[in-house]
């Protein structure tokens, strides 16, 4: 008897043994007729198994069916009973056998088209890994046709000057990606990023991928690749705008409680100096650029804020995150490690715009948000987060009062004017114990 044969005769008995298993939720026509009271080896033989209709004896030779003929009738057009073949491919009795259905899944998958859409190649590779004594060659075969046609596809919008264009298939693929390892995703980018580069600048490409829809989880990954390419390691261009975009995803809401805790870390090690220390420090101090010993703190006679010779413990205050106002954007408050619940506040104020100095710093149990700007060159300007109107200064002794060396608000208007008095550093000081 033929290997063929052989392993035809052996597929079904299987399915003959699974059928009670099966019979009520298929209307599998291969399984009526292999459960019939007719010699199974007869039934292989010689039954037409596509049209379901069995072959007169008084026929010339019949051409002995072959695996991937059984199986193209058990799918009848229908990908999704490719699930039910894995499950009695599961219950063969042979390691032959068993690989053989595999292999001829995998055929009938590219034979009914459905190789072209990555999300079917994803959903047979898992089902593939759920399965018995897969061969190693057979699973690395289709998993690199899902990395390869997923790249292809993700290629689209890197190939569009449209800020708008909608692409459907590429947001199913990512939603799709959500339910796996984001080692597939990685995979895909590696596979997607040198040809991207090979015709586009790499400006366009970080402008283009910060269009994308995909998930906080997925675009950061995305952003932190493509950072590490070569080509945009030689761009600074290229390298700012990537550091725009992690930046609005920061913004995001959700980025703290969907991006876990190593990637996020990825993200602030990106970040300069100061804005990384808002991000990792346990405590900061803000440190005035007017003078090398001048840190925020309270004055000493009054609740207002001064510029103080650094105190570690007066000094080191705790960041607080969070979004809000028009665009929901990212926002800072401190409160001191060293008075609890005491924030840094600024008070309303009349002087919007002008040549103005308002002493209106103080140190308060009421949260005040801060707007964090960072700088060219290093260090940070504070805005009010509200209004963007006012920013916060200090280091001119004109506007001190014997020891209570005052910080104060310059309209925002007014910055590149007094650029020196309204810089300030951000210090990592979370090794201050109280």
């Amino acid at each position: 008897m033929s290997i063929a044969v052989y392993l035809v005769l052996l597929l079904a008995l299987t399915l003959i043994d699974g059928y009670s298993l099966y019979a009520n939720s298929t209307n599998s026509r291969l399984l009526t007729v292999l459960n019939t009271s007719v010699s199974t080896l007869d039934v292989v033989l010689h039954i037409d198994v596509v049209e379901g209709n069995r072959t007169p004896r008084t026929t010339t030779e019949v051409k002995p069916l072959t695996l991937k003929d059984i199986i193209r009738a058990e799918i009848n057009g229908d990908w999704e009973r490719g699930r039910f073949v894995l499950q009695l491919a599961s219950q063969s009795h042979t390691l032959e056998l068993k690989q053989a259905i595999y292999e001829a899944l995998w055929q009938e998958l590219q034979q009914m088209g459905q190789i072209y859409d990555p999300v079917k190649v994803l959903d047979f590779y898992d089902q593939l890994t759920q399965q018995s004594q897969v061969p190693s060659a057979l699973l690395v075969q289709v998993y690199d046709e899902f990395i390869g046609r997923s790249a292809h596809l993700l290629a689209a919008p890197f190939h569009t000057d449209s800020r708008s264009a909608r692409f459907p298939k590429v947001a199913a693929l990512l939603e799709r990606l959500t339910l796996s390892t984001l080692d597939y995703l990685s995979d895909i980018l590696e596979a997607l990023f040198s040809p991207v580069l090979a015709l586009e600048s790499a400006l366009s490409v970080v402008q283009r991928l910060g269009n994308f829809s995909g998930s906080v989880t997925q675009l950061t990954l995305a952003n932190l690749q493509l950072l590490q390419r070569t080509e945009l390691k030689l761009n600074v261009d290229g390298k700012a705008a990537v550091q725009d975009n992690l930046r609005q995803l920061l913004e995001q809401p959700s980025f703290d409680q969907e991006v876990d805790r190593s990637l996020r870390e990825k993200v602030y090690e990106q970040l300069p100096p100061d804005e990384k220390i808002l991000f990792t420090a346990q405590k900061i101090c803000l440190h005035n650029m007017t003078n090398h010993n001048s840190y925020i703190y309270e004055c000493p006679q009054t609740y207002l804020i001064c510029t103080n010779e650094r105190d570690p413990k007066k000094a080191s205050y705790y960041v607080q995150r969070g979004n809000g106002g028009a665009n929901n954007t990212l926002r800072f408050a401190f409160y001191s490690s060293y008075w609890r619940n005491r924030y840094i506040l600024m008070e309303p104020s009349n002087h919007s715009t002008g040549n103005y100095v308002t002493k209106n710093i103080y140190s308060r149990d009421s949260i005040f948000w801060w707007q964090v700007v960072q700088l060219a060159g290093g260090g940070v300007a504070l805005y009010d987060a509200a209004t963007s109107s006012s920013m916060l200064c200090g280091g001119d002794p004109k506007h001190w009062d014997g020891e209570e060396r005052h910080v104060y608000t310059r309209s925002s208007l007014e910055f590149e004017n007094y650029r020196r008095e309204c810089v300030w550093r951000v210090e990592d000081c979370s090794d201050v114990t109280k």
